[in-house]
Protein backbone atom coordinates (compact mmCIF):
# COMPACT_ATOMS: atom_id res chain seq x y z
CA UNK A 1 0.00 0.00 0.00
CA UNK A 2 1.35 3.18 -1.17
CA UNK A 3 1.81 6.10 1.53
CA UNK A 4 -1.44 8.52 -0.08
CA UNK A 5 -3.55 5.36 0.73
CA UNK A 6 -2.52 4.60 4.49
CA UNK A 7 -2.86 8.20 4.90
CA UNK A 8 -6.18 7.89 3.93
CA UNK A 9 -6.98 4.93 5.73
CA UNK A 10 -5.57 6.10 9.11
CA UNK A 11 -7.98 9.67 8.22
CA UNK A 12 -10.94 7.23 7.84
CA UNK A 13 -10.32 5.20 11.06
CA UNK A 14 -9.86 8.43 13.04
CA UNK A 15 -13.37 9.79 12.10
CA UNK A 16 -15.47 9.31 15.12
CA UNK A 17 -18.99 9.86 13.50
CA UNK A 18 -17.96 6.95 11.13
CA UNK A 19 -16.50 4.35 13.77
CA UNK A 20 -19.60 4.99 15.57
CA UNK A 21 -21.91 4.64 12.80
CA UNK A 22 -20.32 1.66 11.30
CA UNK A 23 -20.25 0.22 14.83
CA UNK A 24 -23.94 0.34 15.16
CA UNK A 25 -24.85 -1.19 11.67
CA UNK A 26 -22.24 -4.24 11.89
CA UNK A 27 -23.07 -5.52 15.12
CA UNK A 28 -23.59 -9.48 13.77
CA UNK A 29 -20.23 -11.39 13.66
CA UNK A 30 -20.81 -12.05 9.82
CA UNK A 31 -21.22 -8.33 9.23
CA UNK A 32 -18.80 -6.64 6.35
CA UNK A 33 -18.23 -3.31 5.27
CA UNK A 34 -16.16 -2.50 2.23
CA UNK A 35 -14.88 0.81 1.06
CA UNK A 36 -14.24 1.76 -2.33
CA UNK A 37 -12.25 4.90 -2.42
CA UNK A 38 -11.30 7.52 -5.67
CA UNK A 39 -8.78 9.99 -4.81
CA UNK A 40 -6.57 12.35 -6.78
CA UNK A 41 -3.30 14.21 -5.23
CA UNK A 42 -2.57 17.93 -5.90
CA UNK A 43 0.82 19.77 -4.90
CA UNK A 44 -0.14 20.12 -1.19
CA UNK A 45 -3.38 17.87 -0.26
CA UNK A 46 -5.50 14.93 -1.18
CA UNK A 47 -8.99 14.85 -2.25
CA UNK A 48 -11.67 11.86 -3.05
CA UNK A 49 -14.56 10.46 -2.56
CA UNK A 50 -15.27 6.83 -0.96
CA UNK A 51 -18.70 5.06 -0.71
CA UNK A 52 -19.13 2.50 1.86
CA UNK A 53 -21.13 -0.80 1.18
CA UNK A 54 -22.21 -2.12 5.06
CA UNK A 55 -23.26 -6.18 4.03
CA UNK A 56 -24.71 -7.19 6.95
CA UNK A 57 -24.96 -11.36 7.47
CA UNK A 58 -22.56 -12.84 4.91
CA UNK A 59 -22.79 -16.06 4.32
CA UNK A 60 -19.58 -18.03 5.23
CA UNK A 61 -17.21 -19.22 2.35
CA UNK A 62 -17.60 -23.37 2.02
CA UNK A 63 -13.73 -23.96 1.54
CA UNK A 64 -14.24 -27.73 0.20
CA UNK A 65 -15.54 -27.58 -2.76
CA UNK A 66 -16.72 -24.15 -5.29
CA UNK A 67 -20.00 -22.86 -5.10
CA UNK A 68 -22.58 -24.02 -6.92
CA UNK A 69 -25.34 -21.13 -6.01
CA UNK A 70 -25.65 -18.07 -4.26
CA UNK A 71 -28.31 -17.98 -1.11
CA UNK A 72 -30.51 -15.04 -0.51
Amino acid sequence: MDEEKKRIAAATGMDAALVNKLDQILAGPEDRAYFVCTFFSCKYNIKGRCTIFAVQDVPRMKTNRPCSRYEG
